[in-house]
């Protein structure tokens, strides 16, 4: 979606963030790992009611603004699941990022890039 209907979408939204332009970039990445049904998520921000959030969700052909509630589900160390009720698939304790995990990998093989010492 071009960064402007984004901006556009994101300032007609009954709870706006405080800096909108942070989510003009075009950019969604899928919060909800591989091979899940559905839409496809992504986080955008937090609202006035600590129970809700901002999530774009969209599929090939469209996409939406929607605010949602949390997912109640927890651990038993208290860490809450970070996506919405109802979520298809896995618990974000659960879910591997390609993305992270691939970075991860090249921080280990290649800190001097990250402006890491390396270990010896």
């Amino acid at each position: 979606m071009p960064a402007r209907e984004t901006l556009a979408q994101i300032l007609s939204a009954a709870d706006p963030p405080e800096d909108p332009a942070q989510f003009a970039s075009g950019y969604a990445v899928c919060e909800l790992g591989e091979h899940h049904r559905g839409e496809h998520a992504d986080h955008l921000w937090d609202c006035d009611n600590p129970d809700q959030a901002v999530w774009f969700l969209w599929t090939e052909t469209k996409h939406r603004f929607v605010t949602l509630r949390w997912c109640p589900a927890e651990q038993a160390n208290g860490d809450a699941c970070g996506l919405y009720t109802d979520h298809p698939q896995d618990h974000t304790w659960n879910v591997i990022d390609p993305t992270q995990e691939a970075m991860k990998a090249d921080i280990a093989a290649h800190p001097e890039r990250w402006g890491l010492r390396r270990e010896y």
